[in-house]
């Protein structure tokens, strides 16, 4: 199986606002603080969009520009994207539900753009400029696996780097038993063939489901029972891998109680 190079990581994520902080939380170095993200700005979009655009969308944004944040702007035109989100915007569905139970109903503009599940996709192109294709995954508890193969196939066929983002947002109270209940996460991965001057955060070797049934990686256990049960979050156990320059396997969760591994060579 091909490999794939790392070339590029973001994180944004309640205590844990980029890769830089997250590494040193990983390292044992520092630890996970407790403010909330607040507002995430987004200066690459357009007023009108900044006005508009919704909480997860500013979360997945504001990982993915950490992760190219050492590329041009051409280049960054160019990528392919792949978003992944297991339950998408539970805020933007509460508040879609409450407008639409309302008589007579009525819904803004704004909240039926952003209901759209691939809105943050979207939102994307506008502030890179991006004319690559784009794919939005949703796989439940499996999501974070099911981006990664897809980001794997579409390396594999393209040659290309692809920028994958991994993303969910609590739930709120109003709909919490039906969605994400642990804190905001987002994960965004610059991926791509391997090559010594661009694969800086190392290589996955291999990545393929598991013949029999392995138990997901944990997550570290500073961080497990703040993000438990966001599906982004189960990138943890590889960043903590790439953080640590450790070669490991890493198993995630996916389908049918099986697990996508992942072998990590810094």
């Amino acid at each position: 199986m091909t490999a794939l190079g790392i070339h590029g990581i973001g994180i944004c994520a309640t205590g844990l606002p980029d890769w830089v902080l997250t590494q040193a939380v990983l390292l044992g170095d520092a630890a996970c603080g407790m403010e909330p993200l607040g507002k995430l700005d987004i200066p690459d979009l357009p007023v009108t969009e900044r006005r508009r655009v919704n909480a997860t969308s500013r979360l997945a944004i504001h990982a993915a520009l950490q992760a190219v944040a050492h590329l041009t702007m051409e280049a960054r035109a160019r990528l392919p994207s792949i978003f992944a989100s297991a339950d998408g915007d539970g805020a933007i569905l509460a508040s879609t539900l409450e407008a639409l139970a309302q008589q007579p109903a009525t819904m803004s503009p704004t909240l039926f753009h952003n209901s759209v599940f691939n809105a943050p996709a979207g939102y994307w192109t506008i502030a890179s400029g991006a004319n690559g294709p784009s794919i939005t995954v949703s796989a439940g508890a499996a999501t974070f696996a099911a981006g990664m193969i897809e980001a794997g196939v579409e390396i594999v066929s393209s040659g290309d780097p692809v920028l994958y983002i991994a993303f969910d947002m609590p739930f709120p109270e109003s709909l919490r038993s039906f969605g994400v209940a642990g804190e905001a996460f987002a994960c965004a991965l610059l991926l791509g063939p391997l090559s010594p001057a661009t694969s800086a955060w190392g290589r996955i070797e291999h990545w393929e489901r598991t013949a029999s049934r392995v138990s997901p990686s944990a997550v570290p256990a500073a961080l497990a029972p703040r993000f438990r049960g966001n599906a982004a979050a189960a990138a943890l156990p590889l960043l903590a891998a790439i953080a640590t320059r450790a070669p490991t396997v890493v198993a995630v969760p996916y389908h049918d109680g099986d697990c996508l591994e992942l072998a990590y060579t810094p």
